[in-house]
């Protein structure tokens, strides 16, 4: 007979591994399964901002984080005029002044690894093919290699990132939402690097971005990315970082760089403000309901803070004993009342300044006025909502520069 197990979550990066973490404290058997075996790399731009910072302390992990992040106290962001602001990262109560660009084969496996020492079980290279709901339990079907697998549990958390295919089979995306896309590669012996991290719209069409963030005084992960649906923009995500690579400011540090790895392209699922987050039985974290931000592409956080909030609303409902898609909602409202706004904003925000005629204003106006600077920089960690971004006094001062 099959274990039984509390909750079974599939996919064990930041989102899946914090999930099982905080569970498994409370002594809930958990399930953690993964295609990949572990450590495995995870493309990404490596940033692990304030708020994620907060929650590795809370999970004990911080000691570590220092071990292998570079730390990061100011960012730079370059119009596509080629104007810049450079500021450090905005005060916060409880939070730290500094984030750390973190590799997530180093981050996802610290991950791991503290689920597994406060109990998850993990099983790796499991391919979930298919998910059954039954009234007092799921069914989890999938390939270990050429062996068929299946596990019991309670109720199931889905966090398998951009990688929509089992979310369409569960119907939990009716429609596919469209994505960002982006591609990133690591360098080493770059020369004039500084202790900055760097998020660029010049030498990239818009509405695209480029970004340069350092892992060492003399290496970064650089890439570049855009929005998918964009018609304005006909080329790869690859040929994009090509030409960000040849961008002037940029090639000048890669005069004697070499690219350590592969070259990786990835998906940005950023639909969070209207995608399902639960059903019966099932709930979703991180990417897997479209937690990525719109404006800066960034996951990390979110990803832990969806973990945090589900394993919160989960241990509540292992004590009831209710998996309904009505007692899941609660999950749902605390994810809403969270990010909502935020995303509904963001969204908004980007679509009014992600082009030359205003992105160039803002950058100007954010370097003579310390009020555009702190709205920005706030609205880009997520410390307040990019309404701020819209309001009358900051698209005043935009204006105001509109020459500049």
């Amino acid at each position: 007979m099959n274990k039984l197990y509390d909750v079974a979550i599939i996919g064990a990066g930041p989102g899946g591994s914090a999930t099982a973490s905080y569970l498994a404290k409370t002594g809930a058997r958990i399930l953690l399964l993964d295609k990949a075996e572990f450590p495995r790399d995870k493309t990404c731009g490596d940033a692990v901002s304030p708020k994620a910072v907060q929650i590795i302390n809370e999970l004990g992990l911080l000691n570590d984080l220092e071990g292998f992040g570079y730390l990061i106290n100011k960012v730079r962001l370059v119009a596509p005029n080629g104007n810049q602001l450079v500021a450090p990262i905005p005060a916060q109560t409880g939070l730290t002044e500094y984030l750390y660009i973190a590799p997530r084969f180093e981050l996802d496996n610290l991950l791991l690894r503290n689920a597994i020492y406060h109990g998850a079980q993990f099983k790796s290279k499991v391919r979930v093919t298919d998910i059954q709901v039954e009234p007092d339990k799921i069914r989890i079907m999938g390939e270990n290699g050429r062996n068929s697998v299946r596990f019991s549990a309670k109720v199931g958390v889905i966090a398998v990132g951009a990688n929509i295919a089992l979310l369409r089979k569960l119907g939990l995306m009716p429609k596919t939402p469209n994505f960002a896309v982006a591609t990133r590669a690591y360098f080493e012996d770059l020369t004039d690097m500084d202790d900055v991290m760097e998020i660029r719209f010049d030498g990239v069409p818009l509405p695209g971005y480029g970004w340069i963030f350092p892992t060492s005084k003399t290496s970064a992960n650089i890439g570049a990315g855009f929005l998918h649906n964009s018609k304005r923009i006909t080329v790869t995500a690859r040929e994009i970082l090509d030409k960000f690579l040849q961008h002037g400011p940029v090639r000048e540090r890669m005069s004697k760089a070499r690219v350590e790895g592969n070259i990786k392209g990835f998906p940005l699922r950023m639909d969070f403000a209207t995608a399902r987050s639960y059903q019966e039985r099932i709930i979703l974290v991180g990417e897997s309901v479209g937690l990525v931000n719109p404006f800066t592409g960034e996951g990390i956080d979110y990803a832990l803070e969806s973990g945090q909030i589900a394993a919160g609303v989960l241990e509540t409902l292992l004590q009831q004993g209710d998996f309904s898609a009505r007692a899941l909602r609660a999950y749902d409202r605390k994810l809403r009342k969270r990010f909502q706004r935020l995303f509904v904003w963001t969204m908004r925000m980007r679509s009014l300044y992600m082009n030359e005629r205003l992105l160039n204003p803002l950058v100007a106006a954010a370097r003579k006025e310390r009020y555009v600077e702190k709205v920005i920089l706030e609205v880009l960690l997520s410390y307040r909502n990019a309404v701020q971004a819209l309001s009358p006094r900051t698209l005043f001062h935009v204006l105001r520069n509109w020459a500049s």
